[in-house]
């Protein structure tokens, strides 16, 4: 069980400002990246607050505590042409120490960082909370006595 907030993302849209929502992605042992998680729609802000999600570890790291987890942060747009707004990357042992220092990502568009010399960030995301809830199973129960 995770939540996130942002601070200071870029303004993306010509009118207002943005509507950010973040994108999880799993690495996989051949270097690809697959979709596990799509957080919902913050309108019109550049602070979101995006709801707590549950997700399964096999889902987002497939018990691998090391394997990287890649987030892109995107404005959502109506027509389906989302605008990315950066990324960051971690993994399950940097989640799991819950909310410190650590789990504030600076959100990186590598299109801007070349174009600018003085581009620090799109922003930053921070985790929120962090929660393992262990899902016991009938076959637990038995193993168990």
């Amino acid at each position: 069980m995770m939540q996130f907030c942002g601070t200071k993302l870029d303004k993306k849209d010509f009118f207002g400002k943005s509507d950010p929502f973040l994108i999880f992605y799993r690495s996989n042992e051949d270097g690809t990246f697959t979709i596990c998680h799509k957080t919902e729609v913050v309108k019109n802000t550049l602070n979101p607050v995006w709801q707590a999600f549950k997700i399964p570890m096999r889902a987002l790291c497939n018990g691998d505590y090391d394997r990287t987890i890649k987030v892109d942060v995107y404005d959502w747009d109506r027509d389906g042409s989302h605008d990315f707004i950066g990324e960051f990357s971690t993994s399950y042992k940097e989640l799991s120490m819950g909310q410190s220092q650590f789990n504030v990502y600076e959100v990186v568009n590598p299109k801007k960082k070349e174009k600018k010399k003085n581009y620090k960030n799109s922003g930053t995301v921070t985790l929120l909370s962090f929660l393992l809830d262990i899902e016991v199973t009938f076959l637990d129960y038995i193993k168990g006595g």
